[in-house]
């Protein structure tokens, strides 16, 4: 461990030699920032990129399945996932809120295979987050030195790390928020085709963040407009600016947002993950240097320290105080000041927002102390104005203001590097698991290792070797039907039941269709072993719902059967984005007064 932290250090080091560099090229300041950032991401991350070949521990055993199962739709049977037959025993694919492979992160691992591929999303998404802070950070008049130490925090920090170490994949699209901050605010700025263009960017924004598969981020990020629109003084400009953008930004996520809101109608969300009370314990979330796994560091913590941890440190932190009390007559300080607050106290009142849940149970659930991403946001915009104030005051204090920004990202990446040694750690089991009969079967072993003294999953390998995994189980979909490879007959694709002497062959198979030729004896149900949810389909008529599980009755004969799934609502999500890019395409066309 000690080896990781002196790791990080020099990462740090680099951070701040990189930032003297800017320095000394003027013209190219931005420019060079920028590569900065983007250069400093796969050195902070090293451990991720080098753990090559080993599993992932926590939910990324569950989100290596599916992205691999997804990728294999794409890739051995050339069609969009619609069903996922191997999760649980089949759930929604597109329907699902976390389905990824409309997001354009997606192709590394399209293009690399899920392993790898999700380790240099992992990359790319903290750099392009990074990058979005600093041209953020630019847009709100901060100087590169500050704009630098604005993208420290929120990217090389604990607040989205700890998350990715435990495979909570969804929070890559966090890398979307401070550009949609920039193309909001950009918006609110600009007049006539500008205005219009940055609307339309911040739209696209909005639905790439829906796609990668942060629905629970923009839950937060529609209270985080509430805040602007209050906030702002042309309170009028806003609302326009943040309705249109909403609306087209639906649109465009139509073709995956209309399943998944009618597949959260027949399969609700009912737990609620609520978080600890976090307002005395804002030292430790902030300040404490503490890796993934930690427990009992509140009261009550309910949930592992991903959950709730935020390091910013105490140099960034103190920087933000000191951007506070040094530009407290600009009105974006003020702003920044009272957002971060606001989005502290509510991420400490978890408790309180059960009720809320609980009466409105369609809406997905999520930890609320998450929300503290926000309040991080806000400091390292904070800090990166007080960096900004002391670098314009005189040449000498450029230095220190170099010398500080040096100092935050050896704190922070003294942490980061460890962190990041956490995440692929597992050894592979592959050797011990027979492959499964064609073309899927339910396995619902788990294979679990201990590693540090924790039980992990590596239901992957069984992935990889055809089974469905039976391990993870999302709260939004059907509870698993499905026969398993340990109970008695029956356990095959097809189940026919009530004719013993019925025999069937398999014409075609992928996730979305299954083709089989029928010969029964006598009056039978067929049925698939996947469960049953409303888009099933046989021979184009509606499936009945057999034992959770679709099917048919069929007559003594040879019958033709085809199984074939279409979500609810895909025909109308295609409609939808269609008309919305036509809406686009004529504002893109269009001249607008200056005054628009």
């Amino acid at each position: 461990m000690q080896f990781e932290i002196l790791q990080g250090v020099l990462a740090g080091l680099m951070f701040g030699l990189g930032a003297l560099l800017v320095t000394l090229l003027p013209k190219y300041k931005w420019l060079a920032a920028s590569a900065l950032c983007v250069l400093i991401t796969p050195i902070a991350l090293l451990p991720m990129l080098l753990s090559y070949g080993d599993l992932g521990i926590s939910d990324w055993d569950y989100y290596f399945s599916m992205h691999t199962n997804i990728r294999e739709t794409i890739t051995n049977y050339h069609q969009l996932p619609l069903w996922n037959p191997y999760t649980c025993g089949g759930t929604s694919a597109l329907g699902d809120p976390e389905f990824p492979a409309l997001s354009p992160l997606f192709l590394l691992e399209l293009i690399f295979g899920t392993p790898t591929g999700l380790r240099l999303s992992i990359v790319v998404s903290t750099a392009l987050g990074a990058l979005g802070m600093l041209h953020l950070a630019r847009k709100l008049k901060i100087g590169p030195l500050g704009a630098l130490v604005a993208s420290l925090g929120m990217s090389f920090g604990t607040v989205n790390l700890l998350e990715i170490v435990e495979g909570h994949q969804n929070i890559l699209a966090a890398m979307y928020i401070p550009w949609i901050l920039y193309c909001w605010y950009s918006a609110y700025r600009a007049e006539g085709r500008k205005k219009v263009l940055a609307i339309i960017t911040t739209a696209i924004l909005l639905a790439l963040m829906f796609f990668q598969g942060g629905i629970y981020l923009l839950m937060y990020m529609a209270g985080v407009f509430v805040f602007l629109i209050l906030a702002a003084r042309e309170k009028r400009t806003a609302l326009i600016i943040t309705l249109a953008a909403g609306i087209l930004a639906i649109g465009l996520a139509g073709i995956k947002l209309i399943p998944v809101a009618l597949w959260l109608t027949q399969f609700q969300d009912t737990q609620y993950a609520s978080s600890a009370f976090t307002l005395w314990n804002i030292k430790d979330i902030l300040l404490g240097r503490i890796l993934y796994g930690a427990e009992d560091i509140i009261p009550n913590q309910g949930g592992g320290w991903h959950e709730y941890g935020a390091y910013v440190g105490p140099v960034l932190l103190t920087l933000a105080g000191i951007g506070v009390a040094l530009q407290r007559k600009r009105r974006i300080v003020r702003i920044l000041a009272i957002g971060g607050i606001l989005a502290l106290l509510v991420s400490a009142c978890g408790p309180y927002f059960k009720p809320f849940f609980d009466a409105a149970p369609f809406i997905p659930r999520s930890n609320i102390s998450r929300l503290i991403l926000f309040t991080v946001i806000a400091l390292s915009l904070l800090a990166g104005f007080s960096i900004d104030a002391i670098a314009k005051r005189s040449k000498r204090m450029h230095i220190y203001a170099i010398i500080l920004l040096t100092l935050a990202a050896i704190d922070v990446m003294s942490l980061t590097y460890p962190l990041a040694s956490q995440a692929f750690v597992l050894p592979h089991v592959t050797n011990t698991i027979p492959q499964a009969p064609y073309p899927l079967a339910y396995s619902p072993f788990d294979y679990k290792t201990r590693y540090n003294g924790v039980d992990y999953t590596r239901a992957y390998d069984a992935t990889l070797k055809g089974y469905g995994n039976m391990s993870y189980c999302s709260v939004i979909g059907p509870q698993p039907a499905v026969r398993i490879i340990t109970d008695e007959g029956g356990t095959g694709i097809l189940s026919l039941n009530d004719d013993p002497n019925a025999t069937f062959s398999i014409k075609k198979w992928t996730p979305n269709k299954a083709v089989f030729e029928v010969t029964a004896t006598k009056t039978t149900s067929a049925i698939l072993n996947t469960n049953y949810a409303k888009g099933w389909r046989i021979n184009g008529i509606p499936a009945k719902e057999i034992t959770n599980r679709p099917g048919i009755q069929i007559e003594p004969d040879i019958t033709t059967l085809e199984f074939s799934y279409i979500p609810p609502g895909l025909y109308a999500g295609i409609g939808v984005i269609i008309i919305n890019i036509l809406i686009i395409l004529i504002l893109l066309l269009k001249r607008f007064p200056p005054l628009i």
